[in-house]
């Protein structure tokens, strides 16, 4: 949840509008309006309306007389140099010099049939650095903290599109700031701000100044349709003097234009008093809605005025931020604790069962897993039915080749190897042969039981084919260690049993 705070400095009075934003959700939470002339300066009169009001974070504007707005289309190409070229289109326009200034920019989103094809549709605001620093301190004197944007002009009022959707769904629509002192006019296309300029007659000399005021708009109205705006036909008017009587009438009689009232604001909680009084704090809502995501108008707060993170609203919630995290740390050691003591007793089950496994299947009771490791790695180490092979096809391709004599010439008509039963069918010139064969073979330590089966005389060929079988079977480590033990110990037990005679 968060409070925001737009401070409108609108001639004789301070407007205050202060809405609590929650997720998807905003109200309004206090309208004020402070007259300066009860007090000395402006900053006393900001401190007097803020009396009882907090917020996390604020924002102002600038008169738009005191700024400078422009509209551009520059070529898509300088994208990547947009702020240098920025820089340079604009200061050509400025009464003074860019380093004295702060501007700010952003890029709209390209309409066709509006937009010229290939170019970036960008408005950008200039002020003098001095005026903003003025404004930024008035601010702070008033409400003990820095705003953190500034606006120009009525520009904030495009962030009203955030809780009036008519004004973003509108393919042109205009806002009439119609204010005691000043008149500011702001025109948005599809809810992004396109044009604005503010006029020095307000609704304080009117009807006297009417027909000045009507001519000042056709001018205004004027410009706009010559820089390729569309014809406005529909106003919504706001302010302190949207209440005149007589004003829409005269309004669309002077300019033609349909004259409507802004739709009802997508706040909760909205009084009816307080709907009353939306009109004439407008802008100042515009303002506070500003310091969200979504904003579309400008901020001054640039380069040497940048706004400075404040953490003055951690500060505030310290006490309640230290109980969270005294709930957390207590909430984190209980469940910990009770996940250790589940684990605990899932080891204990655990260890019962290896014990009992172990003292099964080899007869030795033993809760260790690194003992019981050991016991099983006895056990497969002792069996002789190892399904993986010692030697394979391959290898006992290589073996015969190699314990073969050179001096007799041998032929393998067939080998099958088959689970380490091996047969091998072989020509050799006399029988004498394969018995030699067979007896080099037998040599090996992992060919047991070799002998040859039956043999034939080929007679075209002058030749003797015989049948060798036997089977291929390597002896673990520890199984030849066991076997030459059990050999050994024949005879020191013979000797024991003769000395236990005698």
């Amino acid at each position: 949840m968060a409070r925001w705070l737009g401070i409108d400095f609108t001639g004789p009075s301070i407007r205050l509008a202060l809405l609590r934003s929650s997720y998807r959700r905003t109200s309004v939470e206090a309208l004020r309006e402070e007259h300066l002339s009860g007090h000395e300066t402006a900053s006393a009169a900001l401190r007097a309306a803020m009396t009882g009001l907090r917020a996390e974070a604020s924002a102002t504007t600038l008169p738009g007389s005191r700024c400078f707005l422009r509209h551009l289309a520059l070529p898509a190409a300088v994208q990547k140099e947009l702020s240098n070229v920025l820089a340079f289109e604009v200061e050509s326009t400025l009464p003074f010099e860019l380093d004295d200034a702060v501007m700010d920019h952003r890029l709209l989103r390209f309409i066709p049939g509006t937009d010229q094809p290939g170019t970036l549709p960008i408005l950008a605001g200039v002020a003098n650095t001095e005026e903003v620093r003025e404004r930024i301190g008035l601010v702070l004197r008033g409400t003990g903290q820095e705003p953190q944007r500034v606006g120009i002009g009525a520009l904030p009022l495009s962030s009203l599109t955030q809780i009036v959707p008519a004004l973003a769904k509108a393919e042109v629509a205009a806002v009439l700031d119609l204010d005691d002192e000043h008149t500011d006019l702001l025109i948005m296309r599809r809810g992004e701000p396109r044009f604005m300029r503010s006029l020095t007659r307000g609704a304080r000399n009117l009807p006297a100044e009417a027909a000045a005021l009507s001519q000042d708009l056709r001018q205004t109205i004027g410009a706009w349709r010559v820089g390729g705006g569309e014809p406005l036909e529909v106003l919504f008017v706001v302010g302190s003097g949207r209440h005149i009587p007589g004003l829409d009438a005269w309004i669309q009689s002077e300019l033609g234009i349909t004259v409507l009232d802004l739709p009802r604001p997508m706040l909760d909680k909205l009084t009816p008093e307080q709907e009353a009084q939306l009109p004439r704090f407008a802008k100042a809502i515009g303002l506070a809605l500003s310091l969200s995501r979504r904003a579309t108008d400008l901020d001054l707060r640039q380069g040497p005025v940048e706004a400075q993170q404040s953490y003055r609203f951690l500060r505030d919630k310290t006490p309640l931020l230290a109980g969270l995290g005294a709930a957390l740390a207590v909430s984190f050691g209980f469940s910990m604790f009770a996940e250790m003591n589940a684990l605990s007793s899932e080891r204990e089950g655990l260890e019962q069962q290896l014990a009992m496994a172990t003292q099964t299947h080899f007869g030795k009771k033993t809760s260790d897993p690194k003992a019981a490791a050991l016991l099983l790695e006895g056990a497969i180490t002792g069996k002789s039915d190892d399904p993986v092979p010692k030697i394979d096809a391959f290898g006992m391709m290589v073996e015969l080749s190699e314990r073969i004599p050179n001096e007799i010439t041998h032929d393998i008509a067939e080998l099958d190897y088959n689970r380490g039963a091996v047969i091998i069918k072989g020509i050799v010139p006399k029988i004498e042969d394969a018995h030699t064969v067979a007896a080099k073979l037998e040599e090996h330590e992992c060919f047991h039981d070799v002998s040859i089966k039956r043999t034939t005389h080929l007679k075209n060929q002058d030749k003797h084919k015989y049948t060798l079988e036997f089977s291929a079977e390597c002896q673990s480590a520890a199984t030849k260690k066991g076997a030459k033990g059990k050999k050994g110990s024949k005879t020191p037990a013979g000797k024991s049993k003769k000395g236990a005679k005698r």
